[in-house]
């Protein structure tokens, strides 16, 4: 298992080293799009439950947009059928249940690696978005993770030192700008291929 600390705040290089070997990812609930644009592989397939963040997709033409629920991915993409699966600042937006179960589904899906980024702990996050898109119900935080959860799933961490600040506009509606900074996490699984 690695634990790593680390200082800088730019977590895509991190996530790009990590899909250097992968040639195609889905990025769940990605929102616009605009981290699944700045991932190194060459087919990309974004998969968001809110329609309008996908029709209004920064650089829309860069990645494939399904309107889809992260809970039901098993129905939709075959065991094995991508190199790499992230959830990027999803993760904490559902139940630990629910989570857990999205997590089971997407460690089939990829045949590489699955990557998550999120907040260290729980980070409040009140129902507001940001892109003015009608998605409030679905930027509420409902679960916070920290190193052991992801240690007990068999994933290794990289811990992001103070990445949430007053930079960020949903920490500084909750906590106020003068609020102690919170850590990031990023946890990835190295995944067998499934023999189906």
């Amino acid at each position: 298992m690695t634990i790593k600390v680390v200082d800088h705040k730019d977590f895509l290089v991190t996530i790009n080293e990590l899909l250097s070997d992968s040639h195609t990812v889905l990025d769940v609930g990605c929102g616009v799009g605009a981290t699944l644009t700045e991932f190194c592989c060459p087919i990309k397939i974004g998969v968001d439950a809110h329609r309008p963040y996908l029709e209004h997709a920064q650089c829309g033409d860069e990645f494939i947009k399904l309107n889809y629920r992260a809970e039901d991915l098993s129905k939709l993409f075959l065991p094995n059928s991508l190199d790499s699966v992230t959830l990027i600042d999803v993760i904490e937006h559902f139940e630990k249940e629910v989570a857990l179960e999205v997590l089971s589904q997407v460690e089939e899906i990829a045949a590489k690696k699955v990557i998550v980024f999120t907040p260290r702990g729980f980070f409040k996050q009140l129902d507001v978005d940001h892109y003015g898109l009608g998605g409030e119900s679905f930027q509420r935080h409902r679960s916070g993770w920290d190193v052991e959860d992801f240690e007990k799933l068999g994933y290794n961490v990289v811990i992001f030192s103070k990445f949430h600040d007053k930079r960020n506009l949903a920490f500084v509606e909750v906590y106020g700008q003068y609020a102690d900074p919170i850590d990031a996490l990023i946890a990835w699984k190295d995944c067998r291929p499934l023999l189906v």
